[in-house]
């Protein structure tokens, strides 16, 4: 009897340590992958490390999710959709935050804006991310739909990254300004401006070009007020910024023909 416990001890131990091990090598490969998307070797995530990684680990949800990202950002929606499909076939429960994340690019991609923006809000309202935000911003503002573009970027300031990020008022102040709503467009761009500054360690050798952008378009939303020496202050910030900002250039040697 004690031989016999002590076999059974010994099979229950082995199948533990496979299964560590299985799970490890799991982990593993989902890292190695997802650091490949992040450092954008998106052609060798979509034709190497995503097909072995679902070879590997066929029921893994979270597995096809990554190459069905890598095949989207190379460009093949189709097989990305296959591939999400097989994810989000994979997944108990809810569908989650990146599921509808990735349907929402898959949609725009495919041309159905309306079904884009409502699958990135769900995946905010799911997991209130930066990226997730601006993404829905971004395909709103391309599709003209600027309400929906101007939630968006304002939903994208609420987030932990967003506070920090002059980008989102930025995209506020150019759809502002464009609608001639010029007033709401110089403080969206004085904001981002006031953001970058409150947050800039000063490490890199030239600032945001989000920065560099904010004054610029300062200094069209004063010029088409007629505030010519505003605009001309303006501008002139953005090339101090960027010294080979050519908007600003051109804009300074504009105005200076205008005074003329």
């Amino acid at each position: 009897m004690r031989a016999l416990a002590a076999t059974r001890s010994t099979i229950v131990l082995m199948a533990m340590l496979l299964l560590t091990g299985l799970g490890q090598a799991r982990d593993d490969a989902i890292r190695q992958m997802e650091d490949l998307l992040r450092r954008g070797y998106y052609n060798s995530a979509a034709q190497l490390n995503g097909p072995n990684l679902v070879e590997r680990f066929p029921d893994d949800p979270q597995a096809h999710l990554l190459y069905a990202l890598a095949l989207y950002y190379v460009g093949d929606t189709a097989a990305a959709q296959a591939s999400l499909d097989a994810a989000t076939a994979r997944t108990t429960g809810s569908v989650p935050a990146r599921h509808a994340h990735l349907d929402g690019l898959l949609r725009a991609a495919r041309g159905d804006v309306g079904g884009a923006i409502r699958a990135l809000q769900n995946a905010f309202l799911r997991d209130p991310l930066y990226d997730y935000a601006m993404d829905w911003a971004r395909v709103a503002w391309q599709a003209g739909l600027y309400d929906d573009a101007l939630e968006g970027f304002s939903s994208a300031t609420g987030t932990v990254r967003g506070r920090r990020e002059p980008w989102p008022h930025v995209g506020r102040g150019r759809i502002l300004l464009a609608l001639n709503r010029t007033a709401e467009a110089i403080a969206a761009f004085e904001t981002a401006i006031e953001v970058f500054e409150a947050f800039d360690t000063g490490d890199a050798r030239l600032p945001s070009p989000a920065y560099v952008e904010a004054w610029y378009r300062l200094g069209e939303a004063y010029e088409s007020l007629g505030r010519l020496t505003d605009a001309e202050v303006a501008y002139k910030a953005a090339r101090s910024a960027d010294p080979n900002y050519g908007p600003a250039v051109s804009a300074i040697d504009r105005l200076a023909r205008r005074v003329d």
